[in-house]
């Protein structure tokens, strides 16, 4: 007689295991800090709303697990790939990657994300044209 083979996995089950049905523990999961993978404006604006979301989650687990936020959420400076920091150290900040300080990235991540991006000024007038309705035919002038 032919021994049962082990079950197939099924698309839900991702992490590898056939058949081990342990029980996870119980506990807040961390996710991953997000990376910087480019320094152009709009990369710069996902990052901050990803980076936003993960400090959420990081107090959201200290909060929970009784943690320091400082010893689980992972800095700035190690979320960033080391040749793409010297590069913008060298070439926008002008100063050697290691003198480069949390603070001071995190203040040139916020002046680039402050200035406006070259041709990203929206045309107000089309916009207004194209979305703006108004009920000329209302007499109360708040409801139109």
């Amino acid at each position: 007689m032919a021994e049962p083979s082990p079950p197939k996995r099924s698309r839900a089950n991702t992490d590898g295991d056939a058949g081990n049905n342990s029980v996870r523990p119980k506990g807040v999961t961390l996710q991953e800090p997000p990376l910087i993978t480019s320094f152009a404006h709009e990369a710069l604006v996902k990052w901050k709303h990803e980076r936003v979301l993960y400090e959420d989650a990081v107090e959201n687990r200290c909060a929970e697990t009784g943690e320091a936020i400082a010893a689980v959420r992972r800095p700035v400076l190690k979320s960033i790939n080391k040749r793409l920091l010297k590069s913008f150290s060298e070439f926008e900040l002008r100063i050697p990657v290691e003198n480069i300080t949390e603070e001071m990235l995190t203040a040139a991540i916020d002046h680039i994300l402050g200035s406006v991006m070259n041709d990203a000024t929206p045309d107000v007038m089309g916009i207004m044209a194209q979305h703006l309705k108004m009920d000329l035919g209302q007499k109360d002038v708040k409801a139109r």
